[in-house]
């Protein structure tokens, strides 16, 4: 096993979850500016329970259980404007299923939008990829480098980047090096990391890609792409609390406000939903710059038209 290599500041974590937990409050209560949460995961009840299960083990303690239509209730209840469901492939094979069980969703919720699983090695990747755009409705998809253990320069994942770049859609893509979790039982930076993420957006410059909490410990080289590949989106879930160390930089989420969309990773996380809007309302950013991060950018990368 190897040692988790960027700090999770799990003690306070878990102090701050009791505490918000008591006296959670509406989203409405901190702005007027419409919320959209552009990154939120959704999964079918027992492999949510499985992954909760995991991460109570290995990482950090999950809000309470709840399915995934009751999680989407209790975002809108808080007054989110708009959601991006997020769910994604741990083995081959399973794509397919969670790409129908979030085609469900977003019928059954207005202001969300849906993002398709897939797996490299899923027998036709692009046939699954084309169903769930054309037919099921979802408007990207979610990767996770860790989880699958494969780079995100890795050619295996070429003809997934070319049914995006052909059907005009979206990736999330965890191709941050952090969190390193001792569980995932590798290195998870062989296969993660600025660089070959900078390797993916030369061959495919043309992909709208979004790296989820902010490039985690390389936020700075990210912003530095952002400057160079107009298609890279940063999201800021987990990034603004307590719970990792990261160098946000305010100066620099002013300045590329337009490419930073707000996520919470809910439920996957050990506070209160609001947590991060308040974080993020602290910086002070500026009404222009909030409206773009909150909800103008997601709903223009993913199409959600958000609840007013």
């Amino acid at each position: 096993m190897l040692p988790l290599s960027f700090p999770i500041r799990t003690v306070g974590a878990n102090l701050l979850f009791a505490q918000e937990h008591m006296a959670t409050m509406s989203l409405h209560d901190l702005t007027s500016i419409p919320v959209i949460d552009a990154h939120m995961h959704v999964f079918p009840p027992k492999l949510f329970q499985a992954l909760k299960s995991w991460f109570d083990k290995n990482a950090w303690e999950f809000m309470k259980d709840n399915t995934a239509e009751g999680f989407i209730q209790t975002q809108f209840d808080k007054g989110a404007a708009g959601l991006v469901l997020m769910p994604y492939a741990h083995r081959p094979g399973m794509a397919s299923s969670l790409n129908e069980f979030n085609a469900d969703l977003i019928r059954r919720f207005p202001h969300t939008a849906g993002m398709a699983a897939i797996h490299p090695q899923d027998e036709n990747p692009r046939e699954i990829l084309k169903r769930a755009f054309e037919e099921l409705g979802l408007c990207g998809i979610k990767m996770h480098c860790h989880v699958k253990g494969i780079a995100p320069d890795d050619p295996a994942m070429f003809p997934i980047y070319e049914a995006v770049i052909e059907h005009d859609r979206v990736i999330n893509m965890h191709a941050g090096r952090e969190p390193a979790l001792e569980a995932y039982g590798y290195d998870v930076h062989t296969v993660s990391g600025v660089d070959r993420v900078e390797n993916t957006l030369r061959r495919y410059p043309e992909m709208k890609l979004v790296i989820p909490h902010l490039g985690m410990d390389e936020t700075g080289r990210f912003y530095e792409l952002l400057d160079k590949y107009p298609n890279l989106y940063l999201d800021t879930a987990m990034t603004l609390s307590d719970v990792f160390a990261v160098d946000f930089d305010r100066e620099k989420m002013i300045e590329h406000a337009d490419r930073i969309l707000y996520g919470t990773d809910y439920p996957h996380i050990p506070h209160a939903i609001e947590t991060e809007l308040k974080a993020l309302l602290a910086l002070d950013l500026g009404e222009p710059a909030l409206k773009q991060i909150l909800s103008e950018n997601a709903s223009k990368l993913f199409g959600v038209d958000p609840k007013l």
